[in-house]
């Protein structure tokens, strides 16, 4: 029988980002705001396709993930965590933080390999993903709907 080492063992689920000399270690974010990410990045990617968007359920799940504190409803605060104040406390400039906050969004919504070109890319310099990277996030997108579900989830298990 198969036995699975303990995920804490090797899985490390931070995002380490240098600059300026120092390493900010950003912490995954909660649930709610990662599954934001993931459905904006996917709407973003479907309408650029030309295919419809529920703009009406994006727009309910922002308001339930974004609305939960007043001092969270900005996105990068939210997807940033801590590193967000120490950010600002290490006098970093908007355009650094908001490259940083690009890169989380990207590693968030579309993986690490997404948010390393961006990094690599620079700030207002990111570069579109291929037509093969495109079409492979919008069938994506299509495949976590279904007609049934108000979450735009599908159960993919493979027992009854």
């Amino acid at each position: 029988m198969t036995s699975f080492r303990d995920l804490d063992e090797f899985f490390d689920p931070s995002l380490r980002l240098p600059v300026g000399g120092k390493t900010y270690v950003i912490p995954p974010p909660d649930a709610e705001v990662g599954l934001l990410v993931q459905r904006l990045m996917h709407a973003g990617i479907a309408a650029e396709a030309g295919q419809e968007v529920d703009q009406e359920g994006l727009n309910q799940l922002a308001e339930t993930v974004l609305t939960n504190d007043s001092d969270e409803k900005d996105l990068y605060k939210r997807i940033l965590g801590p590193v967000w104040d120490e950010l600002f406390a290490d006098q970093v400039s908007w355009p650094v933080i908001q490259h940083v906050g690009e890169t989380v969004m990207l590693w968030v919504g579309a993986g690490l390999e997404a948010a390393a070109r961006h990094w690599e890319a620079g700030a207002g310099e990111a570069q579109a993903p291929n037509r093969k990277a495109r079409r492979a996030a919008a069938s994506q997108a299509r495949s976590t709907r279904s007609r049934g579900s108000r979450s735009g989830t599908t159960r993919t298990t493979g027992s009854a």
